[in-house]
């Protein structure tokens, strides 16, 4: 699992223009983000280094973060917020080197419930 995750980090390392889409459901509302992106430039020789990445990115004593399955060309993460029993759960498809996909579906862990989804795709800008 771990070399499918260098495997994979080293695949999205650079700059990318992200479109975002977020379904609430209690509501039904819409809403649409877009802007430009950097992945994985925490390291001065362009090497990844995990361990930095998630001590830098996740606030540990509010959220639970688990990744829970690596492949080739896909990952699932999930994470809990222990405040407010949130479960958030992120499957991430690398459909080729240019282009990957994202869904989130946000689930309420107390009332048993989905809040809401979010579909986002990522095109690398090329350089």
């Amino acid at each position: 699992m771990d070399n499918n995750l260098h495997i994979l980090l080293n695949q999205i390392k650079g700059d990318w223009f992200l479109q975002e889409n977020f379904y609430l459901l209690s509501n039904k509302q819409h809403k649409q983000h877009k802007e430009r992106v950097s992945f994985v430039k925490n390291s001065q020789k362009g090497q990844f280094h995990i361990f930095n990445f998630l001590t830098e990115n996740i606030n540990s004593h509010r959220s639970i973060f688990k990744l829970e399955k690596v492949a080739i060309n896909i990952v699932t993460v999930i994470r809990i917020h222990k405040n407010r029993q949130v479960n958030y759960k992120e499957y991430i498809y690398i459909i080729n080197k240019n282009l990957m996909i994202s869904l989130i579906i946000i689930k309420n862990l107390h009332k048993k419930k989905y809040l809401g989804v979010k579909i986002s795709s990522y095109i690398r800008l090329i350089q």
